[in-house]
């Protein structure tokens, strides 16, 4: 086999791995699985992120530039979708599929709980800002471009594969949740690339959507929950 085409197979054999996975955290009960896919899906990207560079840094996780300009387009990018898709996007997903909006029943009992709004806080910040962000922007995105030799349609179709397979591991939600999510890993991945390929302000992004969704829960003012 070709020195070319050995680098062609190894991120796809990423990929391939990457989407069982998914497959398997979604399909099999299993203690292992009980914070879902992402922190396998992290397991295996740092290890084969380190043995098959090119490396964590040039996957994005550097200091940015800015910090004051990376935190402010992460704010602005992680309120402003949360309320352009929660009062705008998610209805006309929801019109278009199921007829009804993302199931998020499951966060019913975080009403007026602080106990638990500290807890889905706690998780937001950490599996899946950041744990989320490296799995799938930071690898599986990557690995995606690197199949198509970094070029610019490399990276956007990076962005639509890792998106995809970012909304199906919210499958819990419904067929509506699972199209809005997916078009929230559009986001990030677009907030990705647009600050030069840094993971930075997608994980701000990612947070502080998922950290305003649950105070809007925490205040009963999430609709359908």
């Amino acid at each position: 086999m070709s020195r070319m085409r050995q680098r062609a197979v190894w991120p796809l054999l990423e990929l391939l791995l990457a989407a069982t996975i998914i497959a398997v955290g979604l399909t099999v009960p299993s203690p292992a699985f009980v914070l879902g896919s992402a922190p396998w899906l992290l397991v295996f990207g740092l290890a084969l992120v380190w043995w098959r560079g090119p490396g964590w840094r040039e996957a994005g996780l550097r200091a940015p530039v800015s910090w004051p300009r990376t935190i402010a387009v992460g704010v602005a990018v992680g309120i402003g979708w949360q309320v352009l898709g929660t009062y705008v996007v998610e209805p006309v997903i929801a019109r278009l599929t199921s007829g009804a909006r993302p199931d998020v029943s499951q966060f019913r009992t975080l009403i007026g709980n602080e106990t638990q709004l500290v807890f889905w806080l706690t998780i937001t910040w950490t599996l899946a800002a950041v744990v989320e962000e490296l799995a799938y922007r930071g690898w599986i995105l990557s690995r995606c471009a690197e199949v198509g030799r970094f070029s610019k349609n490399a990276w956007l179709g990076g962005v639509f594969v890792s998106s995809l397979l970012f909304g199906i591991v919210h499958a819990y939600q419904g067929l509506s949740g699972m199209v809005a999510t997916g078009l929230t890993g559009v986001v990030f991945g677009g907030t990705y690339l647009a600050t030069g390929r840094n993971l930075w302000a997608a994980m701000i992004a990612h947070g502080v959507l998922d950290t305003v969704g649950f105070l809007m829960m925490y205040a009963n003012v999430y609709p359908g929950l």
